[in-house]
């Protein structure tokens, strides 16, 4: 099995099993708030256009309103305060030919960058199987990647 389909079947696993929420404290707060989601977004999103492959769904956009709005989707799927304020998922991702690897590989890179900020494990899970349902608005190309 190759490295990237068992990282994202250890990932869907990690979804299956996810533990119970801290009592009290939404996600969105145990997450770190507003500078949080911002920083999450923001670095997520520079790693993404950084690979070579994923990047390419991200010619002729306007990064830092993508960084802002998918901070506020963030926000809003965490439970914090923020309403999102950008258009339907399946018409931003419309024509962007976005393979079910690229996906898997954004949700990778995401685990990454929770893990490099020491978030816990049950906030990841739980983060991801949030964001898990929009691979269906996001995807429109084939299961593998694009050739370079």
């Amino acid at each position: 099995m190759n490295p990237v389909t068992l990282r994202c079947l250890s990932v869907l696993l990690l979804l299956a099993v996810g533990g119970p929420a801290a009592a009290g404290a939404s996600l969105y707060e145990r997450l770190g708030g507003q500078s949080a989601m911002e920083s999450i977004s923001a670095t997520l999103i520079d790693r993404v256009v950084a690979d070579p492959v994923m990047g390419r769904s991200f010619k002729g956009t306007k990064l830092p309103r993508i960084k802002q709005k998918l901070a506020e989707q963030l926000c809003e799927l965490t439970g914090g305060p923020c309403k999102y304020s950008g258009d339907p998922m399946p018409q931003v991702h419309a024509g962007h030919h976005i393979t079910e690897a690229d996906f898997y590989g954004m949700v990778e890179s995401l685990h990454t960058l929770l893990r490099e900020r020491g978030t816990g494990l049950t906030e990841t899970n739980e983060l991801l199987r949030l964001l898990a349902p929009m691979k269906r608005d996001v995807v429109e190309g084939p299961a593998k990647r694009r050739a370079p």
